[in-house]
């Protein structure tokens, strides 16, 4: 472990000094404290070192933490020098599009109310255990199979407890055998399903246990509005800021029986609403504040004017002999070496850097943040009809601020003559 801790931290802060906008100055500078002080020792004699949760510090730990830093300090400097892709990420982590602001932001909308909390968690275990003969898990067993209810039948002057226990676990085996049999048919795959889909009786502690647990994935109806929202406008976010995965804003099942053609389990649909509420909660992007909103879309639309951006501060003076050493190294580089090559075009593979300029920040603001970032106002209703807990009375416009003011202004400024308009629009 090479990287001093405290020369990296400097480093970090004075890169972040350099930034176009004040917004992730303060941002960026926040975020590399907060971090640091998250992993500061407690205690400065101890042994073995430890955050202030009390976790220890291993060796490890420790290199990872710095090498994430050093990836940090290299964004960031690309950013500085105009790199397009690192200069969106600082930007989509400023306004909440990425990283722990997002989550931040994310919070108010995870709140469900407590009366749908019950009823969205009986619908969802209920959904996927409907079979084609119409039983479910929790209701208990309403059909048998010919072959268990002749078995009952036939045993039904059996007086001893284990031998019925051994004959209902052979019927069962046979049943399941000859199900197996007749699916090799396609005719016969769903008669066999239906065989095998045997509904298996939840106790009451169960099923209060398993509504318990999917009502703790339950969104609430702001939410749900917002994952609706997003997922009209998600086919038209730029490929490179596009979150991760897609949203769904409903949750349903891929499937409602197993493969042995039995009712799905409700462990299974619990796992199952789980994976669906983090995809959400991972692509899903909230609201920004209102002033926070207007402010940014202000300055992407022209109402306000940029603040310039930071000029590097000189380097100090060095001494002779540095100097002296400097050259002598670059010296010896060149003969044993070589020359070195100018500017090439694989240099450049992963972009080039540019000048920051208001029409650069504006287009990077307006394709990062403003795409990406609804506004959220009040829907008109009816003054007679009334909402339940489970609709929202949100509404959201997504608007990047150029677009939409581009087709507004935009003229055309000589005529059409009668060819163009046969080639455009037909004859």
């Amino acid at each position: 472990m090479t990287t001093n801790p405290v020369h990296l931290y400097r480093s970090l802060l004075r890169e972040a000094t350099y930034l176009p906008l004040p917004q992730c100055r303060t941002f960026v500078k926040d975020h590399i404290t907060a971090s640091f002080r998250r992993y500061l020792p407690k205690y400065a004699n101890s042994d073995a070192p430890k955050s202030r949760s009390g976790n220890p510090i291993t060796f490890e730990r420790q290199t990872k933490l710095l090498h994430r830093g050093r990836k940090f300090l290299s964004s960031l400097r690309r950013a500085n020098e105009g790199y397009t892709a690192h200069v969106e990420k600082v930007l989509r982590m400023t306004y909440g599009r990425v990283g722990p602001r997002r989550y931040a932001l994310l919070e108010p909308w995870l709140q469900v109310p407590a009366a749908s909390l019950d009823d969205t968690a009986q619908e969802d275990l209920r959904q996927p255990s409907e079979s084609k003969s119409g039983s479910s898990p929790g209701t208990g067993t309403e059909t048998e199979t010919k072959t268990g209810t002749a078995h009952h039948r036939g045993e039904s002057g059996a007086s001893n407890s284990k031998q019925e226990k051994k004959g209902n676990l052979k019927t069962q085996a046979h049943a399941q055998a000859q199900a197996q049999a007749k699916a090799t048919t396609p005719k016969a795959a769903d008669k066999a399903a239906e065989e095998l889909s045997i509904a298996t009786p939840l106790s009451p502690r169960r099923q209060a246990y398993f509504s318990s647990q999917l009502a703790k994935y339950n969104i609430s109806p702001n939410m749900r509005a917002l994952l609706v929202s997003q997922a009209t406008e998600q086919s038209k976010f730029d490929r490179a800021n596009r979150p991760a995965g897609k949203i769904r804003p409903t949750f349903k099942p891929p499937q409602t029986t197993t493969i042995w053609g039995a009712p799905l389990p409700p462990s299974r649909v619990k796992n199952l609403k789980r994976e669906w509420y983090h995809a959400n909660l991972a692509a899903a992007l909230p609201p920004l504040p209102q002033a926070e909103y207007n402010a940014v879309h202000d300055l992407v639309s022209g109402k306000a004017q940029f603040p310039p951006v930071p000029r590097r501060r000189p380097r100090a003076r060095r001494s002779e002999a540095d100097r002296g050493r400097e050259e002598a190294d670059r010296q010896s580089v060149v003969i044993l070496e070589g020359p070195r090559p100018g500017v090439r075009f694989k240099d450049y593979t992963h972009g080039r850097p540019h000048k920051m300029t208001p029409r650069l920040l504006r287009h990077l603001l307006s394709r990062a943040v403003l795409k990406q970032t609804p506004f959220v106002v009040k829907a008109t209703t009816d003054p007679g009809r009334t909402r339940t807990v489970t609709v929202s009375d949100l509404a959201f416009h997504w608007d990047d601020a150029l677009t939409r003011e581009r087709y507004q202004t935009t003229k055309l400024t000589s005529s059409i003559t009668r060819r163009q308009c046969d080639l455009l629009f037909g004859t």
